[in-house]
């Protein structure tokens, strides 16, 4: 019985968490962040030194694209054109989106309120040795089952 009450506590809970337009606003800039930060991975890993260490590029193929003066430097060119038109585009979308973030303190106040809640019902669910997000995939589909 107590299982079952805090499953379906926790997923009203995250349903109230995201269905509020901060969440989802949050959602996008952070999503953005992640973009960004896979694209400074893209960056590092993306270096001639890198590339020479790989194993699942060819050699022939490093021969030809990164030892060679005139493909190394159009390859090169085009790994940079490419890096710095994805983070001028997360960028300027960035900007964006953090213009569209103009909460009023209330509700902000309500969503981190919502989000604590959340955490903490997670937690609990984590201590009974349950996953959140199998609770919430179990609770979403028994609850679009039930309804009409």
């Amino acid at each position: 019985m107590y299982i079952n009450s805090l499953k379906e506590l926790y997923y009203q809970e995250r349903k109230k968490l995201q269905d509020m337009w901060i969440y989802k606003q949050e959602s996008k800039i952070r999503i953005l962040q992640l973009r960004k930060k896979i694209t400074e991975k893209l960056e590092e890993n993306l270096t001639t030194s890198q590339l020479m260490a790989r194993n699942d590029i060819a050699e022939e193929t490093k021969d030809h694209i990164l030892h060679d003066g005139n493909n190394e430097e159009a390859f090169r060119s085009r790994i940079n054109k490419n890096l710095d038109d994805e983070i001028s585009e997360i960028e300027t979308a960035e900007s964006d989106e953090l213009r569209s973030a103009n909460y009023r303190p209330d509700e902000y106040a309500d969503y981190l309120y919502q989000m604590e809640k959340v955490a903490a019902l997670e937690d609990s669910i984590s201590e009974e040795r349950l996953f959140p997000e199998d609770v919430w995939n179990e609770m979403k589909n028994r609850n679009q089952q039930n309804a009409p």
